[in-house]
């Protein structure tokens, strides 16, 4: 049971991603043409990328299941490959005790982690856009994924939401128009202050 719930685990995800763009896509169909724009230019591609990833998902679980029956070092597989592009056997003067063990392997314990983590910064990001907008959302949500997630140094962070933030004003706002979400606290106290 377990091994399924791993094996299907990034299909589920990308499943729940799709239903919440079909859904929001199928509303907007309702809206308004000006209001409707900026759904379709989001939702329709996100839906595209969706069903392609769940084509990916399935591919990879092909791919794996092949790969579980082969019963070779990754030192044969990858020499058979090389022999393939090249035309003729390559032998690598390589011991497979050195190629044992290369590449990071995750228990699913800590693969349950790893998508955890991202669920958590997915709905957290969710819930600034709404709380917050757009405007705080977005730097913020970039510079701790950069810093906490990519280990990036606080110079690239803040550069890189700092950056987003500009191209997210004179592109969206300045450029095309588009009234980004404000946030519902932020309306608030744009009230209060007048």
């Amino acid at each position: 049971m377990k091994s399924t719930v791993m094996k299907y685990s990034n299909s589920f995800m990308t499943v729940i991603m799709l239903a919440i763009f079909v859904v929001l896509v199928g509303l907007a169909s309702g809206y308004p043409p000006g209001a409707r724009f900026m759904p379709f230019v989001i939702g329709i591609p996100a839906i595209v990328l969706g069903l392609l990833q769940l084509v990916l998902d399935a591919r990879e679980r092909r791919r794996r299941e092949t790969e579980a029956s082969d019963t070779r070092s990754e030192l044969e597989k990858v020499e058979e490959k090389v022999a393939r592009m090249a035309g003729r056997r390559v032998d690598f003067q390589i011991s497979h005790e050195f190629m044992q063990g290369v590449g990071p392997k995750f228990s699913p314990e800590e693969m349950v982690r790893r998508e955890t983590v991202l669920w958590g910064y997915f709905v957290g990001f969710i819930a600034g856009i709404m709380v917050f907008g757009f405007w705080a959302a977005i730097p913020v949500f970039l510079v701790a994924f950069l810093r906490f997630q990519a280990k990036s140094s606080w110079l690239f962070a803040l550069g890189l939401g700092m950056g987003a933030s500009l191209l997210m004003y004179f592109g969206f706002a300045r450029g095309l128009g588009v009234v980004l979400h404000t946030g519902f606290i932020t309306d608030y106290v744009l009230d209060l202050l007048g």
